[in-house]
Protein backbone atom coordinates (compact mmCIF):
# COMPACT_ATOMS: atom_id res chain seq x y z
CA UNK A 1 0.00 0.00 0.00
CA UNK A 2 1.00 3.59 -1.08
CA UNK A 3 1.34 5.23 2.37
CA UNK A 4 2.48 8.80 0.86
CA UNK A 5 -0.59 10.27 0.62
CA UNK A 6 -3.57 10.18 3.55
CA UNK A 7 -7.36 10.37 2.37
CA UNK A 8 -9.44 13.34 4.29
CA UNK A 9 -12.27 12.54 6.93
CA UNK A 10 -15.31 13.61 5.09
CA UNK A 11 -16.89 15.85 7.59
CA UNK A 12 -18.99 14.89 10.48
CA UNK A 13 -21.10 16.26 13.39
CA UNK A 14 -21.80 20.08 12.43
CA UNK A 15 -19.89 19.70 9.43
CA UNK A 16 -22.22 17.72 8.06
CA UNK A 17 -25.26 20.25 8.57
CA UNK A 18 -23.30 22.24 6.50
CA UNK A 19 -23.10 20.57 3.35
CA UNK A 20 -26.67 19.82 4.26
CA UNK A 21 -27.04 23.56 3.85
CA UNK A 22 -24.52 23.24 0.78
CA UNK A 23 -26.89 20.45 -1.16
CA UNK A 24 -29.75 22.51 -0.50
CA UNK A 25 -28.92 25.74 -2.61
CA UNK A 26 -27.18 23.17 -5.57
CA UNK A 27 -29.35 22.60 -8.08
CA UNK A 28 -29.77 18.78 -8.37
CA UNK A 29 -29.10 17.64 -12.36
CA UNK A 30 -32.37 16.85 -14.26
CA UNK A 31 -33.25 12.92 -13.22
CA UNK A 32 -33.73 10.98 -16.66
CA UNK A 33 -37.26 8.93 -17.64
CA UNK A 34 -37.14 5.13 -16.24
CA UNK A 35 -36.04 2.20 -18.52
CA UNK A 36 -33.67 4.70 -21.00
CA UNK A 37 -33.49 2.61 -24.00
CA UNK A 38 -32.59 -0.86 -21.88
CA UNK A 39 -33.05 -3.63 -24.10
CA UNK A 40 -32.24 -6.23 -21.15
CA UNK A 41 -34.23 -7.70 -18.84
CA UNK A 42 -33.10 -8.76 -15.44
CA UNK A 43 -32.90 -12.32 -15.05
CA UNK A 44 -31.82 -14.72 -11.98
CA UNK A 45 -29.46 -17.24 -14.52
CA UNK A 46 -27.17 -14.10 -14.78
CA UNK A 47 -26.26 -14.67 -11.27
CA UNK A 48 -23.07 -17.29 -11.16
CA UNK A 49 -25.08 -20.69 -10.83
CA UNK A 50 -22.66 -21.93 -8.25
CA UNK A 51 -23.05 -19.22 -6.11
CA UNK A 52 -20.47 -16.36 -5.32
CA UNK A 53 -17.14 -16.87 -4.27
CA UNK A 54 -16.39 -14.92 -0.75
CA UNK A 55 -12.81 -14.40 0.30
CA UNK A 56 -11.65 -12.32 3.72
CA UNK A 57 -14.38 -12.12 5.76
CA UNK A 58 -14.66 -10.23 8.78
CA UNK A 59 -17.92 -10.10 11.15
CA UNK A 60 -18.39 -7.86 13.22
CA UNK A 61 -16.38 -9.47 16.07
CA UNK A 62 -13.71 -9.89 14.10
CA UNK A 63 -13.61 -6.47 13.50
CA UNK A 64 -13.85 -5.53 17.41
CA UNK A 65 -17.38 -5.04 17.97
CA UNK A 66 -18.98 -6.69 21.37
CA UNK A 67 -22.65 -5.28 20.65
CA UNK A 68 -24.74 -6.43 17.91
CA UNK A 69 -27.05 -3.80 16.42
CA UNK A 70 -29.80 -6.52 16.30
CA UNK A 71 -30.93 -8.11 19.57
CA UNK A 72 -30.11 -11.85 20.01
CA UNK A 73 -27.89 -11.72 16.66
CA UNK A 74 -24.36 -12.47 17.66
CA UNK A 75 -21.79 -9.80 16.16
CA UNK A 76 -19.94 -13.26 15.16
CA UNK A 77 -22.81 -13.93 12.81
CA UNK A 78 -23.14 -10.37 10.91
CA UNK A 79 -20.19 -9.98 8.40
CA UNK A 80 -18.45 -6.49 8.64
CA UNK A 81 -16.55 -6.58 5.43
CA UNK A 82 -16.03 -9.22 2.28
CA UNK A 83 -15.21 -9.13 -0.85
CA UNK A 84 -17.29 -11.15 -3.56
CA UNK A 85 -15.81 -12.70 -6.45
CA UNK A 86 -18.36 -13.93 -9.43
CA UNK A 87 -21.61 -12.82 -8.43
CA UNK A 88 -22.72 -12.57 -11.76
CA UNK A 89 -22.40 -14.31 -14.69
CA UNK A 90 -20.44 -11.96 -17.49
CA UNK A 91 -23.36 -11.56 -19.35
CA UNK A 92 -24.92 -9.97 -15.99
CA UNK A 93 -21.59 -7.82 -15.46
CA UNK A 94 -21.49 -6.60 -18.84
CA UNK A 95 -25.73 -5.39 -18.32
CA UNK A 96 -24.62 -3.40 -15.73
CA UNK A 97 -21.51 -1.80 -17.07
CA UNK A 98 -23.87 -0.37 -20.12
CA UNK A 99 -25.98 0.36 -17.79
CA UNK A 100 -23.96 2.34 -15.30
CA UNK A 101 -22.35 4.31 -17.95
CA UNK A 102 -25.88 5.57 -20.23
CA UNK A 103 -26.65 6.81 -16.43
CA UNK A 104 -24.27 8.55 -16.08
CA UNK A 105 -25.98 11.58 -17.88
CA UNK A 106 -27.89 11.91 -14.77
CA UNK A 107 -24.82 12.16 -12.79
CA UNK A 108 -24.03 15.52 -10.96
CA UNK A 109 -20.96 16.45 -8.60
CA UNK A 110 -19.76 18.89 -6.55
CA UNK A 111 -16.66 19.93 -4.82
CA UNK A 112 -17.45 18.56 -1.08
CA UNK A 113 -18.90 14.57 -2.79
CA UNK A 114 -16.61 11.96 -3.07
CA UNK A 115 -17.59 11.45 -6.79
CA UNK A 116 -19.26 12.50 -9.79
CA UNK A 117 -22.31 10.43 -9.25
CA UNK A 118 -26.37 9.62 -9.70
CA UNK A 119 -28.48 8.48 -7.41
CA UNK A 120 -31.76 6.72 -6.61
CA UNK A 121 -30.68 4.39 -9.64
CA UNK A 122 -33.60 1.79 -8.89
CA UNK A 123 -36.31 4.94 -10.31
CA UNK A 124 -33.76 5.10 -13.72
CA UNK A 125 -33.19 1.44 -14.16
CA UNK A 126 -35.94 -1.17 -14.83
CA UNK A 127 -33.09 -3.86 -14.52
CA UNK A 128 -31.08 -2.74 -11.68
CA UNK A 129 -34.33 -2.38 -9.55
CA UNK A 130 -35.69 -5.56 -10.87
CA UNK A 131 -32.54 -7.07 -9.46
CA UNK A 132 -32.81 -5.49 -5.91
CA UNK A 133 -36.04 -7.00 -5.72
CA UNK A 134 -35.38 -10.57 -7.36
CA UNK A 135 -35.59 -12.83 -4.33
CA UNK A 136 -32.83 -14.93 -5.93
CA UNK A 137 -30.19 -11.62 -5.82
CA UNK A 138 -31.83 -10.83 -1.98
CA UNK A 139 -30.85 -14.12 -1.21
CA UNK A 140 -27.58 -14.71 -2.57
CA UNK A 141 -26.50 -10.94 -0.76
CA UNK A 142 -28.37 -12.38 2.47
CA UNK A 143 -26.11 -15.24 2.38
CA UNK A 144 -22.91 -12.81 2.16
CA UNK A 145 -24.15 -10.47 4.64
CA UNK A 146 -25.58 -12.69 7.31
CA UNK A 147 -28.74 -11.47 8.01
CA UNK A 148 -31.75 -11.89 5.67
CA UNK A 149 -31.87 -8.23 3.44
CA UNK A 150 -34.90 -6.02 1.08
CA UNK A 151 -33.53 -3.14 -0.79
CA UNK A 152 -33.10 -0.04 1.59
CA UNK A 153 -36.47 1.63 2.26
CA UNK A 154 -35.58 4.88 0.65
CA UNK A 155 -35.10 5.80 -2.65
CA UNK A 156 -32.24 7.87 -3.23
CA UNK A 157 -30.18 5.85 0.12
CA UNK A 158 -31.13 3.03 -1.90
CA UNK A 159 -28.74 2.82 -4.97
CA UNK A 160 -26.56 5.09 -6.49
CA UNK A 161 -23.27 4.83 -9.57
CA UNK A 162 -20.33 6.61 -8.50
CA UNK A 163 -17.82 7.72 -11.68
CA UNK A 164 -14.06 8.26 -10.97
CA UNK A 165 -12.01 10.47 -13.06
CA UNK A 166 -8.46 12.20 -12.80
CA UNK A 167 -8.29 15.51 -12.50
CA UNK A 168 -6.05 18.55 -13.54
CA UNK A 169 -2.82 18.66 -10.67
CA UNK A 170 -4.28 22.12 -9.43
CA UNK A 171 -8.03 21.01 -9.01
CA UNK A 172 -9.22 19.22 -6.22
CA UNK A 173 -8.94 15.12 -6.97
CA UNK A 174 -12.24 13.23 -7.12
CA UNK A 175 -11.55 10.63 -4.00
CA UNK A 176 -13.64 8.81 -1.30
CA UNK A 177 -12.11 10.63 1.78
CA UNK A 178 -12.44 8.55 5.19
CA UNK A 179 -16.12 7.77 5.70
CA UNK A 180 -19.49 5.58 7.15
CA UNK A 181 -21.99 5.19 5.72
CA UNK A 182 -26.18 6.41 6.74
CA UNK A 183 -26.95 2.67 5.62
CA UNK A 184 -25.80 -0.19 7.56
CA UNK A 185 -25.74 -3.31 4.87
CA UNK A 186 -23.77 -2.10 1.51
CA UNK A 187 -22.93 -3.77 -1.72
CA UNK A 188 -19.86 -2.15 -3.44
CA UNK A 189 -19.84 -3.40 -7.13
CA UNK A 190 -16.84 -2.05 -9.26
CA UNK A 191 -17.76 -2.50 -13.14
CA UNK A 192 -14.49 -1.42 -14.12
CA UNK A 193 -11.53 -3.50 -14.93
CA UNK A 194 -7.79 -2.96 -14.02
CA UNK A 195 -6.92 -1.99 -17.60
CA UNK A 196 -9.90 0.69 -17.35
CA UNK A 197 -8.09 3.17 -14.63
CA UNK A 198 -5.48 3.35 -12.35
CA UNK A 199 -5.11 4.21 -8.66
CA UNK A 200 -8.85 4.08 -7.18
CA UNK A 201 -8.01 1.50 -4.51
CA UNK A 202 -10.61 0.65 -2.10
CA UNK A 203 -9.71 0.87 1.53
CA UNK A 204 -11.18 0.18 4.73
CA UNK A 205 -10.13 0.33 8.38
CA UNK A 206 -10.01 -3.22 9.92
CA UNK A 207 -11.22 -2.58 13.16
CA UNK A 208 -13.96 -0.26 14.87
CA UNK A 209 -15.07 3.01 14.30
CA UNK A 210 -13.85 4.26 17.50
CA UNK A 211 -9.92 2.58 16.90
CA UNK A 212 -9.99 4.81 14.04
CA UNK A 213 -7.35 7.14 13.29
CA UNK A 214 -7.02 8.56 9.64
CA UNK A 215 -2.92 8.85 9.88
CA UNK A 216 -2.63 5.15 11.02
CA UNK A 217 -2.36 3.36 8.20
CA UNK A 218 -1.25 0.25 10.05
CA UNK A 219 -4.58 -0.63 10.18
CA UNK A 220 -5.17 0.16 6.89
CA UNK A 221 -6.04 -2.91 4.38
CA UNK A 222 -6.32 -2.76 0.38
CA UNK A 223 -9.91 -4.97 -0.73
CA UNK A 224 -8.74 -6.85 -3.81
CA UNK A 225 -11.51 -6.12 -6.47
CA UNK A 226 -9.39 -7.24 -9.66
CA UNK A 227 -12.09 -7.90 -12.55
CA UNK A 228 -15.58 -6.11 -13.22
CA UNK A 229 -17.91 -7.31 -11.21
CA UNK A 230 -16.23 -8.13 -7.98
CA UNK A 231 -17.79 -5.93 -5.15
CA UNK A 232 -17.00 -5.68 -1.44
CA UNK A 233 -19.98 -6.45 1.26
CA UNK A 234 -19.41 -3.71 4.33
CA UNK A 235 -21.40 -3.45 7.29
CA UNK A 236 -21.19 0.37 6.13
CA UNK A 237 -22.25 2.18 9.07
CA UNK A 238 -19.38 0.53 11.40
CA UNK A 239 -16.80 0.73 9.04
CA UNK A 240 -14.51 3.17 7.79
CA UNK A 241 -13.90 3.05 4.51
CA UNK A 242 -12.73 5.31 1.23
CA UNK A 243 -11.73 5.04 -2.09
CA UNK A 244 -8.37 6.99 -3.64
CA UNK A 245 -7.70 9.37 -6.35
CA UNK A 246 -7.58 7.73 -9.92
CA UNK A 247 -4.35 8.29 -11.61
CA UNK A 248 -5.61 7.79 -15.16
CA UNK A 249 -8.81 6.38 -16.88
CA UNK A 250 -12.42 5.66 -15.04
CA UNK A 251 -13.32 3.92 -12.12
CA UNK A 252 -16.98 3.14 -11.71
CA UNK A 253 -19.11 1.27 -9.10
CA UNK A 254 -22.14 0.33 -8.46
CA UNK A 255 -23.30 0.94 -4.64
CA UNK A 256 -26.17 -0.83 -3.50
CA UNK A 257 -28.29 -0.65 0.17
CA UNK A 258 -30.16 -2.90 2.02
CA UNK A 259 -32.24 -3.41 5.55
CA UNK A 260 -32.89 -6.30 7.68
CA UNK A 261 -36.33 -6.27 7.70
CA UNK A 262 -36.82 -8.47 11.10
CA UNK A 263 -35.52 -5.50 12.81
CA UNK A 264 -36.54 -1.86 12.75
CA UNK A 265 -32.83 -0.56 13.56
CA UNK A 266 -31.14 1.74 11.41
CA UNK A 267 -28.34 3.77 11.29
CA UNK A 268 -29.09 6.22 8.97
CA UNK A 269 -29.71 10.36 10.00
CA UNK A 270 -31.52 12.99 9.08
CA UNK A 271 -28.28 15.34 8.25
CA UNK A 272 -26.07 12.24 6.77
CA UNK A 273 -28.80 12.14 3.94
CA UNK A 274 -29.54 15.85 3.78
CA UNK A 275 -26.11 16.37 3.08
CA UNK A 276 -26.28 14.16 -0.28
CA UNK A 277 -29.57 15.51 -1.27
CA UNK A 278 -30.56 18.85 0.85
CA UNK A 279 -32.99 19.57 3.11
CA UNK A 280 -35.78 19.85 0.90
CA UNK A 281 -35.85 16.41 -0.82
CA UNK A 282 -34.31 14.72 2.43
CA UNK A 283 -37.36 16.00 4.62
CA UNK A 284 -40.97 13.95 3.08
CA UNK A 285 -37.96 11.14 2.48
CA UNK A 286 -37.27 10.93 5.92
CA UNK A 287 -40.79 10.71 7.42
CA UNK A 288 -41.29 7.40 4.89
CA UNK A 289 -38.28 6.01 6.19
CA UNK A 290 -38.88 6.26 9.63
CA UNK A 291 -42.65 4.90 8.85
CA UNK A 292 -41.43 2.03 6.63
CA UNK A 293 -38.82 0.74 9.09
CA UNK A 294 -41.31 -0.60 11.59
CA UNK A 295 -43.25 -2.54 9.06
CA UNK A 296 -43.53 -6.34 9.88
CA UNK A 297 -40.71 -8.17 7.53
CA UNK A 298 -44.04 -10.00 5.54
CA UNK A 299 -44.65 -6.88 4.48
CA UNK A 300 -41.87 -5.78 3.41
CA UNK A 301 -41.47 -8.70 1.28
CA UNK A 302 -44.67 -8.24 0.07
CA UNK A 303 -44.56 -4.96 -1.23
CA UNK A 304 -41.51 -6.42 -3.93
CA UNK A 305 -43.64 -9.67 -4.67
CA UNK A 306 -41.60 -12.24 -2.84
CA UNK A 307 -42.49 -15.07 -0.46
CA UNK A 308 -40.11 -13.64 3.03
CA UNK A 309 -36.42 -14.73 2.92
CA UNK A 310 -35.61 -16.44 6.51
CA UNK A 311 -32.75 -17.12 8.64
CA UNK A 312 -33.02 -20.61 8.61
CA UNK A 313 -32.41 -20.39 4.22
CA UNK A 314 -29.07 -18.14 4.90
CA UNK A 315 -27.47 -21.81 5.10
CA UNK A 316 -27.56 -24.31 2.17
CA UNK A 317 -28.02 -27.47 2.95
CA UNK A 318 -25.43 -29.10 2.92
CA UNK A 319 -23.14 -26.37 3.99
Amino acid sequence: MNHSDTLPLFERGVGRVKLALKSTLKRAPRPLSICLGEEVAWRDDLLWPQGATIADTRTLGELGYTRSPHAKISVDTITGVAVVHRLFTPEGVAALQGICTRLEEAAGDSEWIISRRTRGVTALSSFINDMMCSRAFLLAVSRIAGVPLVPYPMLNARSQINYFYPKPAEQQQQLGMWHTDGTNYVLNIVLSGPSDYSGGEFLFHNGTVDTFDALDYRTFETARLDAPGDALFIYGSRLFHGVRPVLSGRRMSLVLSFHCPWFSDDSNRFWHLASDDGIPATLPNWLGLRWALHRPAARHYARIGIEPITFEELHPIGA
